[in-house]
């Protein structure tokens, strides 16, 4: 199943992109793409685009403003009009949680922009509900 990064004023890419790489093969998913956005409406755009071309798509970075630019903001705005079937927190102790929403065949999986944060995420319950899908 083939799946788009979008990085969303992420820090630290390349970690994060190796974090993410080292858990798709496992999970049967294959990187199509990896975009960048910097600003809100980017970041909206980045995600309409990677749902045109793929059902899985992994959001990094966002998630720690507090302000317009919020990642969890924006999705919650744009999914507003829609009835996500699943809408998930992914608790993360040592700092910004996750969320995975799903509606439909298509899955929005929004992570932190700290590699050690995606590997523990990967490796849990968010690994066994992607390998069911």
């Amino acid at each position: 199943m083939n799946c788009t990064i979008v990085y969303y004023s992420a820090r630290k890419t390349s970690f994060c992109e190796k974090a993410l790489k080292k858990a798709f093969p496992e999970l049967g998913l294959t990187l199509s793409s990896a975009v960048f956005a910097t600003k809100r409406e980017s970041f909206g755009e980045a995600l309409t685009q990677a749902f045109e071309k793929t059902d899985v798509v992994f959001t990094v970075g966002g998630l720690e403003f507090e302000d317009s630019r919020s990642a969890r903001d924006i999705v919650s705005q744009a999914a507003a009009g829609s009835s996500p079937e699943l809408c998930r927190r992914l608790k993360n102790d040592s700092g910004d949680d996750g969320y995975l929403i799903r509606a439909g065949s298509q899955l929005l999986v929004m992570l932190p922009d700290e590699p050690q944060q995606i590997e523990a995420m990967m490796r849990g319950t968010l690994s066994e509900y992607i390998k069911e899908l």
